[in-house]
């Protein structure tokens, strides 16, 4: 029942948003009062995404651990951090800078690393992909988004951006949710409210071929895998379609 009384609220909240112009949406998703409702969705959701991808997290993140014994000691850099929701899955001893354009994030983001021992939260970083200003050339080991690429504006930016921080050698780990293959029911739906989508959760977009900007960003290897999540909620039906991978720098 509780399932559908949710449901009833996200279509509400999609007519409301298709009701509006863009500038009001726009508004309505910069004001200080979505963005703390915002980071509280969050905090409630990542751990319903992680029940669902934690095998895969546990993939990726021990593929980590040993990308970092041949790049190096160094930093990790996560962006779109949020409210922590990878600390738990990341190597022994990690030492991580955690970017997050959020201010609401930031108590959330120390408490889930004060709960980790094998994590250190060396800084959080105010700011976005598109320009990590704050972060030196070539001074990260390895860097790591999911749930991210969906709300970046500028992905050859962001991704440009990644490779400059990035150690040589250095690997990037992504775990996004992405478009779904043209001519499904899903990918109509994903493009038909995709305008509406963005406003229900922070300028993401949930019909992005994020796949295409990785395979042509420049990378010197790229290597990734589309899957299903079956265990999402029915209100997530539109984020199903995931792709998880890693670039070489």
């Amino acid at each position: 029942m509780m399932i559908l009384e949710i449901c009833a609220v996200v279509l509400v909240v999609l007519a409301i948003a298709a009701a509006m112009s863009e500038n009001v949406r726009n508004a309505v998703i910069s004001s200080k009062p979505y963005k703390k409702a915002f980071a509280v969705h969050m905090n409630l959701f990542s751990r319903i995404h992680n029940r669902a991808v934690r095998k895969r997290k546990e993939e990726m993140f021990a593929h980590m651990k040993l990308s970092l014994e041949s790049v190096g000691d160094g930093d990790i850099l996560e962006i779109g951090a949020g409210t922590g929701a990878n600390f738990e899955f990341l190597p022994e001893g990690s030492s991580v800078i955690a970017l997050e354009p959020n201010p609401h994030m930031e108590s959330y983001l120390v408490e889930n690393a004060e709960k980790c021992p094998n994590v250190h939260l060396k800084k959080i970083v105010p700011g976005f992909a598109e320009n990590m200003e704050g972060i030196a050339d070539e001074s990260v080991a390895a860097v790591v988004c999911t749930l991210t690429l969906c709300s970046v504006h500028d992905m050859e930016a962001a991704l440009s951006e990644i490779k400059r921080v990035l150690k040589p050698g250095g690997f990037f780990y992504f775990l996004e949710h992405v478009a779904d293959e043209p001519e499904t029911w899903r990918n109509s739906f994903q493009r038909t409210f995709d305008n509406q989508w963005k406003y229900l959760s922070d300028g993401c977009s949930c019909s992005r071929e994020t796949w295409t900007y990785l395979d042509n960003a420049g990378f010197m290897s790229v290597c990734y895998q589309k899957f299903y999540l079956k265990d999402l909620m029915v209100i997530a039906y539109l984020m199903r379609p995931h792709l998880a991978g890693y670039a070489i720098k």
